[in-house]
C-alpha cells in the first residue's frame, strides 16, 4: 500500500480546537408556482461561510446555503448552519479564515442532510448536494 502525504500550504496554521456543537440556526423554505413547460430547470446552489464569533477559547463558524432553480422552479430552500468549536484558540482571525473549509466540513456535511431531508418533504425526492463549499462554476 502506498502511502500519500499531503503538504499544507505555508500559509496554513494547524488549529487544536475540536467541535462542540453543530446547530440549525434558521431555515426558510417555500414551495413556489412555476410553469412546467419552462425546461430545463437548473438547481443552483450557493453557500457561504463565516466566522460568526471569537473569543479565547470558543469559536462559531456559520454556513449559509441557498438553493433555487433557474427559471424559478418548485421551490427555494435557505438554511443557516452554525458550528461551535472549542480550545485554546491562539491564532488570529484570518489564520482561521485560511482553515474556514476545513472547519466548516462537519458543518457541510450537516446541512447536505438537512437539505436532502427537507427536499424530499418539498419536492417528494431528495437532492443530495455534495459537502463541500459551492465556488463560482457550480
Amino acid at each position: 500500500m502506498v502511502e500519500r502525504k499531503t503538504k499544507q500550504p505555508s500559509n496554513k496554521k494547524k488549529l487544536t480546537i475540536s467541535l462542540a456543537n453543530i446547530e440549525l440556526y434558521s431555515i426558510n423554505g417555500q414551495q413556489l408556482q412555476y410553469d412546467i413547460s419552462k425546461h430545463p430547470f437548473e438547481l443552483i446552489r450557493n453557500n457561504s461561510l463565516d466566522v460568526h464569533e471569537l473569543s479565547e477559547h470558543t469559536l462559531k463558524i456559520r454556513l449559509s446555503e441557498k438553493l433555487f432553480f433557474k427559471p424559478e422552479g418548485p421551490f427555494k430552500l435557505d438554511i443557516d448552519v452554525i458550528g461551535t468549536y472549542e480550545g485554546k484558540i491562539k491564532v488570529s482571525k484570518e489564520d482561521i479564515e485560511n482553515n474556514l473549509e476545513e472547519l466548516a466540513q462537519p458543518l457541510l456535511s450537516y446541512a447536505a442532510l438537512i437539505i436532502a431531508t427537507i427536499t424530499e418533504k418539498l419536492a417528494s425526492l431528495p437532492i443530495i448536494v455534495p459537502p463541500r463549499k459551492s465556488s463560482d462554476e457550480d
